[in-house]
């Protein structure tokens, strides 16, 4: 019964049908195949319905082509070195991303707009100052030359007013820049498991809220997936860095 429906199907279909069914099964090492998917968890899958959503992974999610490589590597003992690798490459990627926008996160702490602002004023105050006094020091040599003492003593006071401005000025810049980030820091922080900002003002339960959210866990996965790949792949081969931060 079986034989004539396949002679039937390739009467209507021709027959090249059975071999090009053969072609559209994927074996499961090809490339097309998620090397994620087949050795742990492919990133895609870490961040649906979140902001950090990747979108659909590029490449095939068959729980075939899991079982295979399950049964092969855990029951028959094979290795697949260069899927590992594709792998690891794929994470390291991930973390070296995760690492950058940390980073990134916490240099926007250091200085808020309004900071900038305060610093470029007294920084061009300081230079007016210094322009000012430079010009009043030449022209007091200059009456100094000329014996002019009355104007002498009139600039002495009026350079020593000067100096003592810039001096209050320069104190407020010390205290600026000491302080600076200081106010943000105060507020927030850059979570160093997924880069996100935390405010020190949130109650206990938002905070532990965000430790136990889909986005913290899942770069928390991400990074352990990463430490355990690396440890097969350095069984295998030396790991050359893939993306340095």
């Amino acid at each position: 019964m079986a034989e004539l429906q396949r002679k039937q199907i390739e009467q209507l279909m021709g027959r090249d049908h059975g071999s090009l069914v053969r072609r559209i099964d994927v074996d499961m090492t090809s490339p097309r195949v998620c090397r994620g998917f087949l050795v742990g968890t492919c990133p895609h899958d870490l961040f649906v319905g979140t902001k950090q959503d990747l979108g659909e992974c590029p490449n095939l999610h068959l729980q075939k082509h899991k079982m295979e490589y399950e049964y092969r590597t855990k029951r028959l003992g094979e290795r697949f070195p260069e899927i590992e690798y594709d792998y690891y490459k794929q994470l390291a990627q991930c973390v070296s991303d995760l690492d950058r926008n940390i980073h990134n996160a916490q240099l926007r702490l250091q200085h808020t707009p309004e900071e900038k602002e305060k610093i470029a004023r007294v920084t061009k105050e300081l230079d007016d100052l210094d322009v000012e006094i430079g010009l009043m020091v030449q022209e007091l040599e200059f009456l100094i030359a000329k014996n002019q003492s009355c104007k002498v003593i009139e600039y002495s006071i009026e350079l020593d007013k000067k100096c003592q401005q810039r001096e209050k000025l320069s104190q407020q810049a010390r205290k600026i820049t000491e302080n600076v980030g200081q106010t943000s820091q105060q507020k927030l922080q850059v979570c160093d498991g997924c880069g996100a900002y935390l405010s020190r003002l949130d109650n206990d339960r938002r905070l532990a809220d965000h430790f136990v959210g889909k986005i913290h866990m899942g770069y928390l996965e991400v990074r352990r997936n990463f430490k355990e790949t690396q440890q097969k792949c350095k069984t295998v081969r030396d790991l050359k860095p893939v993306v340095s931060f």
